[in-house]
């Protein structure tokens, strides 16, 4: 669905119900204009993000994350969307955005009593701002120049081109529906939306990048 993120803006939080299965198409402004949209191993019945892809490979694209880890994120993500005033939040700049979110997970993990390294922590909060604010597990990819295409077979598999070669990278989403919910956060840059009721979505965005969104009715 992506390739190298270009004039992409800060956006909204996550979504409020799981959507059907959906799959997303983009490829960078400066690639040909549509490749055939072809799948790695059969896909699950789930939500997908799509680019053109034909070999696969493995390049973890970034810190490998336990189950574990995933858990504590939810549970802290989740107390977080109950804490935080969103409609306020969205009235910041990015930076004062992101220190407000931080300011508030540190709390959660201390009331919590979560035990985690310092680097962990990090990471977490990287990865939780990047979820409001931002395209969630995508946006280490989406700041990558040598990544061509990104495609995300449902919430747990996720492949970069990268040289011509498909990879896979170590991300996933929290669900289908935080998939979904980045799906429309981007085809809304043109006024657009993809859902049940428009299922399909094929548009430019203003930098020139192509998106294409395709979900079952």
């Amino acid at each position: 669905m992506f390739g190298r993120r270009a004039g992409f803006n800060e956006q909204q939080a996550a979504p409020t119900a799981a959507p059907p299965t959906p799959q997303v198409e983009h490829e960078p402004a400066p690639a040909p204009e549509v490749a055939e949209t072809t799948t790695p191993p059969a896909l699950e019945p789930e939500a997908s993000l799509v680019t053109n892809q034909e070999d696969e490979d493995v390049e973890p694209a970034g810190p490998k994350r336990t189950d574990d880890y995933y858990n504590v994120k939810t549970t802290i993500f989740n107390a977080l969307i109950d804490t935080i005033d969103l409609t306020q939040l969205a009235q910041l700049d990015n930076e004062s955005a992101r220190e407000e979110i931080r300011d508030i997970v540190n709390e959660i993990i201390a009331i919590k009593n979560v035990v985690m390294s310092i680097a962990e922590q990090e990471e977490l909060l990287e990865d939780i701002c990047n979820d409001v604010l931002g395209y969630g597990p995508l946006e280490p990819l989406l700041g990558r120049d040598d990544i061509a295409d990104i495609m995300v077979n449902g919430a747990h598999r996720t492949f970069i081109e990268v040289s011509g070669k498909v990879r896979s990278a170590n991300i996933r989403f929290r669900d289908n529906a935080q998939l979904m919910n980045i799906c429309q956060r981007i085809v809304s840059q043109v006024g657009r939306r993809v859902d049940e009721s428009n299922p399909i979505c094929d548009a430019r965005l203003a930098d020139g990048s192509r998106v294409n969104v395709i979900a079952p009715p």
